[in-house]
């Protein structure tokens, strides 16, 4: 979609008026489990996330059925406003162990090839810049861009051993390591848009049940429950009293 598009923006870039900026939107995904790649969200649990939006959490649960050492890569293109091409990303705080990233262009950077060929990312940042690009005139080495964000673990399962990714994309910041796109103020945007990614992969011995939550409605039982008993014991002790 980005592509077809990118042409007319380039035509029209300068003639925008000051508009709100678009919702995020999520452009494309590529994950790459040990070398089998996908294009969508095969094989993740994605009750959690809006895949119009890209925000909210994924999980992927990786059972090869043989132990031994494996990798997991994923891109995401977020379109954080408009217009796409002004964009840059930031790393806050460092990788865990077998944890690795990249933040690149989507068009113009190594980032889609990177997870496309798998193993660990580069751990670069070549969109750092915040050099407005606007109206894709810009000729300063730092200039903004198309932010796209990659993410990858490393890590070894023993017999009977799984593996769980977990993935949280917000607007909000993440306590510990992340990723982070940042759309700058400019003639269509009156405020910076934000979005954070972070990760983890954690070994699990096979058949462990995701953990649960309880609904709302169940929490709200719980309380009235709660509530109704406390009542009671209270009328039942100062009855005990007034005898």
């Amino acid at each position: 979609m980005k592509r077809s598009l990118l042409g007319i923006c380039m035509a029209v870039g300068s003639l925008v008026p000051a508009v709100f900026a678009d919702t995020t939107s999520l452009q494309s995904i590529l994950t790459n489990v040990n070398g089998t790649t996908s294009t969508d969200f095969t094989g993740y649990d994605t009750s959690g996330f809006n895949t119009t939006t890209g925000i909210g959490t994924l999980k992927f649960t990786f059972n090869p059925g043989a132990p031994g050492s494996y990798d997991f890569d994923v891109f995401l293109d977020h379109q954080i406003g408009i217009p796409f091409f002004n964009e840059f990303g930031i790393v806050n705080g460092a990788p865990a162990a077998g944890q690795s990233y990249e933040i690149g262009d989507s068009f113009n950077s190594n980032i889609y090839n990177d997870v496309l060929g798998g193993g660990a990312l580069p751990n670069t940042n070549t969109l750092a810049g915040t050099a407005s690009n606007f109206n894709t005139g810009c000729v300063d080495p730092d200039c903004n861009g198309d932010l796209a964000m990659a993410m990858g673990f490393s890590f070894v399962l023993g017999t009977d051993e799984q593996e769980l990714i977990t993935l949280v994309v917000s607007h909000t910041p993440q306590a510990g390591f992340s990723l982070e796109g940042v759309h700058p103020v400019d003639p269509a945007n009156d405020s910076q848009s934000f979005v954070f990614f972070t990760g983890s992969a954690v070994s699990q011995p096979v058949g462990t049940p995701p953990p649960t939550v309880p609904e709302p409605g169940s929490l709200m039982l719980l309380g009235t429950a709660t509530v109704v008993a406390f009542g009671a014991l209270r009328r039942r002790m100062a009855s005990k009293q007034i005898k």
